[in-house]
């Protein structure tokens, strides 16, 4: 398989269209991941997504390490994320703990500066938002830190299309570098309920919303947590209660059934159908995958070979 690449505002590399996200990432899977790491560089990859509270804030110890024991920060683009609510050590979330505001921008940003070691961030990411804060207030630290040099670009993760483009506007009218990415959940599934507070999940409208706008959105689930794998087959399966309520729709199994048969045609996994449908070349998306393990990973990257036609896109959106 080849990686294939993008260009993203404000950052000089070529950029993979696949990242590894690392939110499960911890020292006690050194091994496991350390493996999955270097697999993901030897397939081409050189985007590593993290933040300050991934896994209670172990992710970006074990990057850290493998980044070190490696010699190849530079080869590498790093993406961090500023402003989640409150996480403690033991991965408990407190979302009623809102921590969207410039202070905290700093704070997260020179926070993991530090403890990872390096000087910038390729992308740095806002990853909730706080619709009473005004964008301002945002995009004014966000472009204070770029003219600083500790980020080359910056964006936004689970915002409304509505703040996205205000904050865009903003950032013209002042002069600004200005908003590279959007990362909120694009994937073939209809989503009936987020599985986490604050996540913003995005149709092909929206994608194409931002594509208008210059930015390029980087889908986060965007395998929709196994659903097309298949790990579930029917509305009966037993699944966890998050999983069902966010994709146990009969619209979803109807959009299943059509991925397995255009996955039967193509000779390749059901998941692969459905990843491709996200990566599909009418937009310039990028997605962050989360495998445990260089055999899920190697199966992921599949979907790069996977053509899909604008009919079977449609086929899949369930337009016929």
């Amino acid at each position: 398989m080849t990686m294939t690449y993008t260009k993203i505002k404000g950052i000089d590399k070529e950029v993979a269209r696949v990242s590894l996200g690392t939110g499960w990432f911890g020292p006690e899977d050194e091994a496991v991941i350390f493996d999955l790491m270097d697999e993901y560089v030897k397939q081409g990859g050189n985007v590593i997504d993290t933040g300050r509270f991934y896994n209670g804030g172990k992710s970006e110890t074990i990057i850290t390490k493998w980044l070190k024991e490696r010699g190849n920060r530079d080869e590498l683009i790093l993406v961090n994320k500023a402003v989640h609510h409150y996480v403690d050590e033991n991965n408990v979330h407190y979302p009623e703990q809102s921590r969207v505001a410039a202070k905290y921008i700093t704070e997260d940003l020179e926070f993991s500066l530090k403890n990872m070691g390096v000087d910038f961030f390729d992308l740095y990411v806002l990853h909730r938002d706080d619709e009473s804060v005004p964008v301002a207030e945002l995009m004014d630290r966000l472009e204070e830190h770029h003219q600083e040099g500790k980020i080359k670009a910056y964006g936004m993760s689970n915002w409304s299309l509505a703040r996205v483009k205000e904050a865009a506007e903003y950032c013209n009218a002042k002069g600004y570098q200005g908003i590279s990415v959007n990362s909120p959940s694009f994937t073939l599934a209809d989503v009936e309920k987020p599985r986490w507070v604050g996540t913003v999940y995005a149709d092909a409208d929206y994608v194409k919303a931002n594509a208008d706008l210059g930015i390029t959105v980087m889908s986060w689930g965007a395998q929709s947590a196994g659903f097309f794998v298949p790990l579930w087959k029917d509305m009966n399966a037993d699944a966890p209660q998050d999983i069902k309520d966010a994709f146990f729709t009969e619209r979803n199994f109807k959009k299943l059934a059509r991925v397995e048969e255009l996955a039967a045609k193509k000779g390749v996994e059901p998941v692969n159908v459905a990843l491709a449908y996200v990566l599909d070349p009418r937009f310039e998306v990028t997605v962050s995958i989360g495998p445990r393990n260089k055999n899920e990973l190697l199966s992921s990257l599949k979907a790069l070979e996977v053509s899909l036609t604008p009919a079977e896109i449609a086929y899949l959106e369930l337009k016929d």
